[in-house]
């Protein structure tokens, strides 16, 4: 083959984007146009989201703000009718608009991984790959469920956030800010998206007034969920039957362990993702300065710690991939939660300790910091929660470092794509 042209194919924007589709073309054609069901992780809740568009299309265009027996926000209601009632609004229309948006969600961080973050087409590629066939993702992908759709609209806005930052028009923060609004109007908790649209903003060196007419725009991106809020008198719909609005209490035990469980998620994917040469230079500088110790072995003391008196409570009925792993268990937790949870707080204070320099690297470092802080709100835990965007800001962060990535880093990302595979034929 011609040099050349082996070199063209394998950067190939266009050729990138189909081998991205091709899982999920596997998927279509193998279950019939997804007429029949795919049998995905956690996908019980497909009959109650298909119902909730059926009454979207029977009332429409007349919109539906509450009412509805579902904990999403009303836009992803809203859209995914919108987009099926051309084709009938049949449930393999709208699991089909899902699987679109899914490719959607993927085919923008290969934007991201490749424009924005300047991996080398074949990285961007494979990173994408890696989310694509995530165990938390990758069954959503074919069923009436409203994760992916937002996901399309985080992994979009956290690309205009970047674009922002390496050239700061207001058209982009404007497109970042339309964004935030579906995002936070499908799924309220993207609000954590706000903090890395401020970083974006606060950084650019731009002009003062250009920085006040940027955070206007910003502010009228949650102008919507405001609103919504506002309405409901709370952060979920109120229930359908007493329209009373749930009761959410400040101080509860579940909020610190929704931070310690996505912690675990986070020191799993710094496991398999952050470049050798950066954990590396993270080992020289606990030996040549005694105070990195503290940077990297406080938060994971304190961490685990949390988990010694036990703020993990009883862990078994939520539904984690770690947590079914048969390891050792530990006063009732898996051994794998004590190693995890205090490799993901290390994981955090080191890249906070040594990215914030680069504005890229703030940017996602800061929407890490928002999505973990952000995982507080829920009251129950569920790791496709975060395991999507944790693997996203991660995998970005890796391209990001500003280090050489070696053949160890990309035999690491083959190993993670592997058992994300066998974790999902596992989990089905």
């Amino acid at each position: 083959m011609n040099p050349g042209r082996s070199e063209s194919l394998s950067s190939s924007r266009w050729l990138h984007l189909l081998v991205l589709a091709v899982p999920f073309l596997v998927v279509i054609v193998g279950w019939q146009g997804l007429q029949e069901a795919f049998p995905a992780f956690q996908g019980g809740d497909e009959p109650t989201h298909f119902g909730i568009v059926g009454v979207v299309l029977d009332q429409w265009p007349r919109p539906m703000l509450s009412g509805y027996g579902a904990w999403s926000g009303p836009a992803v209601y809203w859209l995914l009718a919108g987009l099926a009632s051309p084709f009938g609004g049949s449930i393999e229309a709208v699991r089909l608009v899902v699987t679109l948006f899914s490719w959607g969600a993927c085919a923008v961080a290969y934007v991201l991984f490749r424009d924005r973050l300047h991996a080398r087409p074949l990285d961007a590629l494979a990173l994408a790959l890696l989310l694509a066939v995530s165990p938390f993702f990758f069954g959503q992908s074919f069923l009436v469920l409203t994760d992916n759709p937002t996901w399309f609209f985080v992994v979009l806005a956290l690309e205009r956030a970047l674009a922002y930052v390496e050239r700061p028009a207001l058209t982009r923060i404007a497109a970042f800010a339309v964004c935030l609004a579906l995002a936070t109007t499908m799924r309220q908790i993207s609000v954590w998206l706000l903090l890395p649209g401020l970083l974006a903003v606060l950084s650019a060196p731009q002009p003062r007034r250009h920085k006040a007419i940027a955070i206007g725009i910003l502010a009228l991106g949650v102008l919507p969920l405001t609103g919504l809020l506002l309405y409901w008198g709370g952060p979920l719909p109120p229930d359908p039957v007493s329209g009373v609005a749930a009761n959410t209490p400040l101080a509860t035990g579940y909020r610190v362990r929704n931070l310690l469980l996505s912690l675990g998620v986070v020191g799993l994917y710094a496991v398999l993702l952050l470049p050798a040469a950066e954990l590396g230079d993270w080992r020289r500088r606990v030996r040549r300065r005694p105070s990195w110790v503290i940077v990297l072995a406080a938060p994971a003391l304190i961490a685990l710690t949390m988990v010694i008196v036990g703020a993990l409570g009883t862990i078994t009925s939520f539904l984690t991939l770690v947590s079914r792993v048969p390891f050792v268990l530990v006063d009732g937790a898996s051994l794998l939660f004590w190693l995890l949870i205090p490799l993901g707080a290390a994981a955090v204070a080191g890249l906070l300790a040594t990215r914030l320099a680069d504005l890229r690297s703030r940017v996602l470092a800061g929407a890490l910091v928002g999505l973990l802080l952000s995982a507080m709100a829920n009251r129950v835990w569920y790791e496709r929660y975060v395991d999507f965007p944790v693997l996203l800001l991660l995998a970005g962060l890796a391209v990001a470092a500003g280090v050489a990535l070696g053949r160890a880093d990309r035999e690491r990302w083959l190993l993670a794509g592997l058992a994300a595979v066998a974790a999902f034929f596992w989990l089905r």
